[in-house]
């Protein structure tokens, strides 16, 4: 991949998960702030600063990779948040001006995990410091010291919480699709170079289906566009209820739908696919008449790009379509 290519990924997945943006730029910062810091420590002879300074970053930096590389960022977050409050702790006690690195720790933590998290986590802070003294009293003013990171945490999970709902409501408008809930395509395409990421990491397969409603131009021309809406939101319900929780649907366009599913072999896609054009038949109609759906899925192939790997289900798709349609043709990983 190219610098330029890399870049543009970056943007991309940071803009589509505010989660994942924050661990970047912690990361980033910790390279290019922290880092330098500890290298100045380490040359003035404080070598016990400079070791839990240069732990601080390489902790970060490790987990600013697990979360790229999809990682489980609750859990995630729950560690990064206890690590860096003691690695703050513990600096804060080495030396007193690591007290003022507690701050922007502190937001650092109420953007990462839940106020459930955080606030154990902030009162275990306090009351180190409380306990060990000697940070806080050396500002000569200790109690507006440990009022201000109070003041801070407080400020920082309130402004967390309210961020996350607005985003939760942006993302919700910016990746479903307002007709049928289904995510739309901007989000397949993000959590496409997601699983190929996870696949080029772990090995495990993952299919990708194209699902295409057989003659809806048919079912818009004779019972008219609401009835044929009708039709996509009850295929979408119908699909949800048919597949896995781990699998994910996506509008693509028009009648023309995509499911993502992860650790998923040929056999498994056969058989998933076979069952839910089952579920279709039997359960979705107009006016009395059942509609059907024509399927074309592909596995993903080692060093294989999202374009290629989609242009395979594509064209497996069209191959099903033009052996009759209602039904599934699948191009392996071999």
């Amino acid at each position: 991949m190219t610098p330029r290519a890399a870049l543009a990924l970056l943007r991309q997945r940071t803009r589509s998960d505010f989660r994942l943006g924050v661990y970047v730029v912690f990361g980033a910062l910790a390279v290019l702030i922290l880092l330098p810091i500890a290298f100045v420590r380490l040359a003035q002879g404080t070598a016990l600063h400079a070791a839990v300074d240069f732990a601080i970053v390489g902790f970060i930096v490790g987990a600013t990779v697990h979360a790229w590389r999809g990682g489980n960022l609750d859990r995630l977050g729950v560690v990064v948040a206890f690590a860096v409050a003691s690695g703050g702790c513990l600096v804060a006690t080495i030396s007193p001006a690591g007290l003022y690195w507690l701050y922007p720790i502190v937001m650092a933590i109420a953007f990462m995990v839940r106020p459930r998290i955080s606030i154990p986590l902030y009162a275990g802070v306090i009351l180190w410091l409380v306990i060990e003294g000697n940070a806080l009293a050396q500002t000569g003013q200790p109690l507006a010291a440990l009022a201000a990171i109070i003041v801070n945490g407080v400020f920082a999970m309130i402004f967390a919480e309210r961020t996350s709902e607005r985003r939760v409501q942006l993302e919700q408008l910016a990746t479903l699709d307002a007709l049928t809930g289904a995510e739309n395509r901007r989000a397949l395409e993000t959590e496409l170079e997601i699983a190929i990421a996870g696949f080029r990491r772990d090995a495990r397969p993952v299919a990708l289906a194209v699902l295409d409603l057989d003659h809806f131009k048919t079912i818009n021309d004779r019972f008219g566009h609401d009835e044929g809406d009708r039709v996509l939101q009850r295929f979408v319900q119908l699909v949800q209820v048919s597949v896995r929780r781990t699998d994910r649907l996506y509008r693509y366009g028009g009648e023309e739908f995509v499911l993502l599913l992860p650790v998923t072999d040929e056999l498994g896609l056969q058989l998933a696919m076979s069952h839910l054009r089952s579920q279709i038949r039997n359960g979705l109609a107009v006016r009395g008449e059942p509609v059907t759906v024509s399927i074309g899925g592909a596995i993903l192939r080692p060093g294989e790009r999202r374009e290629a790997w989609f242009a395979r289900a594509d064209d497996a798709l069209y191959r099903a379509k033009q052996a009759g349609r209602n039904r599934l043709e699948i191009d392996g990983a071999d």
